[in-house]
């Protein structure tokens, strides 16, 4: 008897990479995409209207952010595992995703092989981390002392989303719209950022970003 296929939901805001994943998946037995989704908002909805065995979510789409709305998945659906799927440099987005419950994170790059290989090895209940994301993995826990510590490591989830907003020169209020927050909590948000890294103008910020690989 052939295996049934595992039931995939994709939300990407583009649909040439949709439909190419499609393609990849297509010549697999055991792996389909049955839903499709161009933003996070669209993706929450089919999750309440249908069952999947797995998510692959683009990190930068419009609308809710990727982060809030895994957040969302791992709170409502805990045990649906998810992939995150990015053009992002893998060691600063990456981490914030796999400690907020992410199984894998897999950059738009990878190999179709290796694609594959990855949704398997979640879809078999387990995490998949990159030779490099383990090893960052394992120094947080690390009781290593005189550890370096880069500023922007210090802040909160919701602190790293504004900071990056800012420093690729989003509007506070296109930031306010998107993180679902107000304008005075936005601003509240910017000068708990400006105090943990040391900052005092948001050219400032979008320099450190770039200095780190957070921007390019």
């Amino acid at each position: 008897m052939s295996e049934v296929c595992k039931k995939i939901v994709i939300a990407d805001d583009h649909a040439v990479v949709r439909t190419g994943l499609q393609l990849i998946l297509d010549e697999t037995h055991d792996l389909s995409i049955t839903g499709e989704a161009r933003n996070g908002q669209e993706l929450l909805e089919l999750l309440a209207e249908d069952e999947y065995q797995l998510v692959i979510l683009d990190i930068s789409m419009p609308g809710p952010d990727a982060l809030d709305v895994l957040i969302r998945i791992k709170a409502d659906w805990p045990a649906l595992p998810v992939v995150i799927f990015s053009m992002n440099p893998d060691e600063i987005y990456a981490i914030r995703m796999l400690t907020n419950g992410a199984s894998a994170y897999i950059n738009k790059e990878t190999k179709p092989k290796q694609v594959i290989e990855i949704l398997r090895t979640v879809l078999q209940g387990r995490k998949y981390y990159s030779p490099l994301h383990a090893e960052i993995m394992a120094g947080m826990v690390s009781d290593a002392p005189n550890k370096a510590v880069l500023p922007h490591t210090a802040l909160t989830d919701r602190e790293f989303q504004v900071f990056s907003l800012l420093a690729m020169g989003v509007r506070k209020s296109e930031i306010a719209e998107k993180l679902s927050i107000s304008k005075n909590t936005l601003s509240n948000h910017r000068n708990n950022i400006m105090k943990k890294m040391y900052i005092t103008s948001n050219s400032e910020l979008t320099r450190y970003a770039i200095q780190h690989g957070i921007i390019k």
